[in-house]
């Protein structure tokens, strides 16, 4: 957190320590499973949870509404570009993953 300012860990992107992002990784499916009253096999306790929000741990590796606004930002770029939003799933070699 305090040389990102944030503590959204990715999993495979985090070169400095592969195996924190891993252990992130690992806490996300455990909460995730306590949210869906799943048995874990972790000792991700309450406790340990609120100890992790207090330090600001992302429980969604991924900001759904933010990824979401930046597609919709490319696809009216595209819009605005080609008059429709008619995106070739293999051939728009200026953006592929949208």
């Amino acid at each position: 957190k305090e040389e990102f300012g944030h503590c959204k860990v990715p999993v495979k992107k985090y070169s400095s320590n592969p195996s924190l992002g891993q252990w992130c990784s690992t806490m996300r499916t455990a909460y995730n499973k306590i949210q869906k009253g799943m048995n874990t096999n972790s000792n991700l306790s309450r406790g340990r949870i609120e100890r992790l929000e207090d330090i600001g741990f992302q429980w969604q590796s991924v900001d759904y509404d933010e990824a979401f606004e930046k597609r919709c930002r490319e696809l009216i770029a595209f819009k605005e570009e080609f008059g429709h939003c008619k995106v070739p799933v293999k051939k728009y070699s200026s953006n592929p993953s949208l």
